[in-house]
């Protein structure tokens, strides 16, 4: 189905804006720069409860990262925190009041300087 149109997708923008494939596909940009670089990087946690039945979650924005570091990152941080999260609009976010975990992560992978 060449010509067929989109009609509905759950993905979001969780897209590369290099080569259009989903993130946990791409290789475009994995190569481009290492997590533990030291660039510029102004990193935003917070919590938020609004718009999701009063459940809290944590949400990491404004990283720098290339999709496919992020969503590797994400792992790590699921991995080593033993919660949910996903990836939405170039954010991570974790389920639960992880501020306090997700901030001394980050700072040991050298992405956040405290």
């Amino acid at each position: 189905m060449p010509n067929s149109k989109l009609v509905y997708t759950t993905s979001g923008s969780n897209l590369c804006g290099t080569c259009g494939r989903s993130l946990h596909k791409c290789k475009c940009e994995s190569e481009a720069r290492p997590i533990g670089t030291n660039t510029a990087r102004n990193p935003q946690i917070q919590l938020e409860k609004k718009g999701r039945g009063g459940k809290e979650v944590t949400v990491v924005s404004h990283l720098g990262l290339s999709g496919a570091q992020l969503l590797d990152l994400l792992q790590l941080i699921k991995k080593r925190l033993g919660t949910g999260g996903t990836l939405k609009n170039q954010s991570l976010e974790i389920q639960g009041n992880r501020i306090a975990e997700v901030r001394a992560l980050l700072a040991s992978q050298g992405i956040l300087n405290s």
